[in-house]
């Protein structure tokens, strides 16, 4: 691209630099951004407090900390300041590396810097301390976050649901969903999808039903999601006469299952010992060019190792395994 800007005579400035940098940072192209930076010095344009917190987000986004870190420090010494969006980049990389006590302790470094968190912030966090089960901390940032003037978006109540749902919370999760009783929240069907699952996966599935049933008086149309999580919720119950009842209504409804669909219903028919289907559902993903994922193909061959399904299947799941499975060394003797 700057080869291309310098065949037109176009001089590239500090706003150029920056934005070249951050779209080989957000391609994981760290090592280039870098190269870019120096092509930037060389030339007499410094880089600002922009071009490096793109760079610090994309060690952020590989997980390389330390290397994200050390470019952190070294923002002092070349005069510039970190902003809130440097610090947001440094909480998801340690939240994603699940080192959530690293990243409270740069949020509460924050505030000394006279820095205000934000809401991507917040989320950040709460996510994070949602995926190491850190509930209570979570609720409490979440009610200081109300203190603090921040007012949660739609995506904080998603992360809050999720999380809740996600450890075990399910009443929870309904309660705050109740309590808000915003609009918003109400005519989202992700918001939706995520109840519906949560309900469905800890054995709620009564609960589950009614939030799919009661979808239509909302003015919501259920996604391929929202029938994927209700299908494998019926399926952990045992409830193999709703699952299929859905699953056939999905086309009727103008919304075919997908990929994952399938594959949620094979596992519940196997996990239930109810073949009767199994057959027509494998055939019916060949016809649409689907692909058996890795647990799936694998309950299959447990099924057949232990006499539960005819051999005979085996050439009918031989057109269903996609190509990275085929190497696989814990499927390689599937035949």
């Amino acid at each position: 691209m700057l080869k291309e800007m310098e065949d037109e005579n176009i001089s590239p400035n500090v706003k150029t630099f920056t934005a070249l940098v951050d779209a080989f940072c957000k391609e994981g192209k760290v090592e280039e951004a870098e190269a870019v930076i120096n092509i930037m010095i060389e030339r007499g344009e410094v880089p600002n407090i922009v071009t490096y917190n793109s760079l610090i987000d994309g060690y952020c986004l590989r997980g390389e900390m330390i290397k994200a870190r050390a470019i952190f420090y070294s923002l002092t010494l070349r005069g510039l300041v970190p902003d809130v969006f440097t610090y947001n980049s440094l909480l998801n990389g340690y939240c994603k590396n699940q080192n959530i006590e690293k990243a409270m302790q740069m949020f509460r470094e924050m505030a000394g810097k006279g820095l205000k968190p934000n809401v991507v912030t917040y989320n950040t966090m709460l996510q994070g301390l949602f995926q190491v089960g850190r509930c209570v901390a979570a609720r409490k940032l979440f009610d200081e976050m109300h203190a603090q003037g921040q007012i949660p978006n739609e995506c904080t109540y998603g992360i809050v649901l999720d999380g809740l749902c996600n450890n075990h919370l399910v009443e929870d999760a309904l309660s705050l969903f109740h309590l808000v009783g915003n609009s918003k929240l109400n005519s989202n069907i992700v918001v939706y999808n995520i109840l519906i699952d949560g309900a469905g996966k800890y054995g709620k599935v009564d609960i589950a039903r009614v939030l799919f049933q009661g979808l239509t008086d909302k003015g919501l149309q259920p996604n391929v999601r929202t029938y994927t999580v209700m299908i494998s919720g019926f399926c952990r119950e045992g409830l193999l006469g709703e699952a299929k009842s859905l699953f056939l209504k999905m086309e009727e409804s103008g919304c075919p299952p997908n990929n994952v669909t399938y594959c949620v219903f094979l596992q519940g028919c196997l996990k239930n010992k109810r073949y009767d289907d199994v057959e027509m559902l494998l055939q019916e993903m060949d016809d649409r060019g689907y692909s058996l994922d890795a647990s799936t193909l694998s309950l299959f061959i447990d099924h057949i190792a232990a006499g539960l399904l005819d051999r005979s299947m085996l050439k009918l799941l031989g057109k269903l395994v996609p190509k990275e499975l085929l190497n696989d060394p814990s499927l390689c003797d599937w035949e």
